[in-house]
């Protein structure tokens, strides 16, 4: 088995996991998570996925836009609770996570790639190459 396979297996294993404890409901709210929603990282940037049907509002802060809570919203164009956002991210290793409503700050819950926030958390961890 190639390495990338390898770790889309365990990466769609850990969000069953994940789903099966309770977690996996987007810290709390209510809706599956796609095992394919992480970041996905193309020549035009990065694209970022959220999804829920019971949130009025997703923005992503991180590394990129100085932790700005309203910087960079996602849009969820057609009412099916994918939230999206294109970011033309150049390389480098950028931590982030998403805003629920405006107020909750979460990991992302199709990301498997985290590291400590220092503030007992952790944030998502996405790397342009």
């Amino acid at each position: 088995m190639k390495e990338r396979e390898l770790r889309s297996l365990i990466l769609l294993l850990s969000f069953v996991l994940f789903i099966i404890s309770g977690c996996g409901t987007g810290g709390g709210f209510r809706g599956a998570v796609d095992p394919g929603a992480g970041p996905k990282v193309s020549d035009e940037g990065v694209r970022f996925f959220f999804y829920s049907t019971k949130v009025n509002s997703v923005a992503i802060a991180g590394s990129f836009n100085n932790w700005s809570s309203s910087a960079d919203p996602l849009y969820d164009r057609d009412g099916t609770g994918m939230w999206t956002i294109m970011l033309p991210l150049a390389e480098g290793r950028y931590e982030y996570k998403f805003i629920i409503d405006g107020e909750k700050w979460i990991y992302d819950p199709g990301n498997s790639e985290t590291v400590d926030d220092g503030f007992g958390g952790n944030n998502s961890l996405v790397i342009v190459e």
